[in-house]
């Protein structure tokens, strides 16, 4: 997949950003904080669609432009001319949702960089990754109560797979900002890190997920994507073929034989 046009102001929204195996997808909307309009909304299924269909990509990183904020949510100043009736507002939504879906749907492993706001809908992206790494300024909420907005049951499923329902209720109900070590202690992300070691986390993070065999990769998504579903919603034909796909591969062959001269002695050491 060509990468796209360089990192400005005037580039598409979201951006696509690749270097080597790695894809950054960059929320592009820097002197809004990365609020995103909804023709950026309605762009991830398509841009996130190319993704899928490069097979050299390994994994995906979702940032904010600019190096402050990673989503502000919505672009609020929009709702009076597009959000403003029942029909319009759920339109608005089901275009929310099919970003996060499309986000969820890439087969390689998916992680968000955060720092500054992550709000609303910016939240809700970070919570359709797989791995949520934020700097210490990072804050996070869900401002709908605030806005007298219903935020989408489908986005409130990937709150409930990170925290506890206590604590996404509470985040619901108060409307409050969490700093990054609050929403660390309750599951809302996976790491917190300095300010200004953001990016070499990530990139190290990168290399180490690049590393790793890609059906492998492919296999552990699928499957835990899948079990980590309701009861009763769970096909698990697909995982257990992409487990057999991984036996059948050259990747297996070679990892495995790699392993063992890494962790077992050679024979003249054995002697010693």
């Amino acid at each position: 997949m060509p990468t796209e046009g360089p990192e400005d102001a005037n580039s598409a929204n979201p951006l696509v950003i690749v270097k080597g195996p790695v894809a950054v997808l960059l929320l592009n909307a820097r002197e809004k904080k990365n609020a995103l309009p909804l023709a950026a909304w309605q762009r991830f299924p398509e841009v996130l669609s190319g993704l899928q269909q490069d097979p050299d990509i390994r994994v995906c990183v979702v940032k904010g432009a600019g190096g402050k904020s990673f989503c502000a949510g919505a672009d609020i100043s929009e709702f009076e001319a597009i959000r403003s009736s029942p029909e319009a507002a759920k339109r608005y939504d089901d275009i929310n949702v099919a970003a996060f879906k499309a986000l969820k749907a890439l087969s390689v492993p998916v992680i968000a960089a955060i720092e500054g706001p992550c709000l609303g809908g910016g939240l809700g992206l970070a919570l359709a990754c797989d791995i949520r790494i934020a700097a210490q300024s990072a804050f996070f909420g869900i401002p709908a109560a605030r806005l007298g907005l219903a935020y989408p049951p489908e986005a409130l499923s990937d709150l409930l797979e990170a925290v506890s329902l206590s604590d996404a209720k509470q985040l619901l109900f108060t409307a409050e900002r969490v700093s990054a070590d609050k929403a660390l202690q309750i599951g809302l992300i996976n790491e917190v890190v300095a300010e200004g070691e953001l990016d070499r986390r990530i990139a190290a993070l990168c290399a180490t997920i690049s590393s790793n065999a890609p059906l492998s990769l492919k296999a552990a998504k699928h499957a835990l994507d899948h079990l980590a579903r309701p009861t009763g919603t769970t096909d698990l034909g697909a995982a257990l073929q992409n487990a057999q796909t991984c036996i059948d591969s050259e990747d297996y062959r070679e990892g495995y034989r790699a392993f063992l001269e890494s962790v077992l002695p050679s024979s003249r050491d054995a002697e010693l």
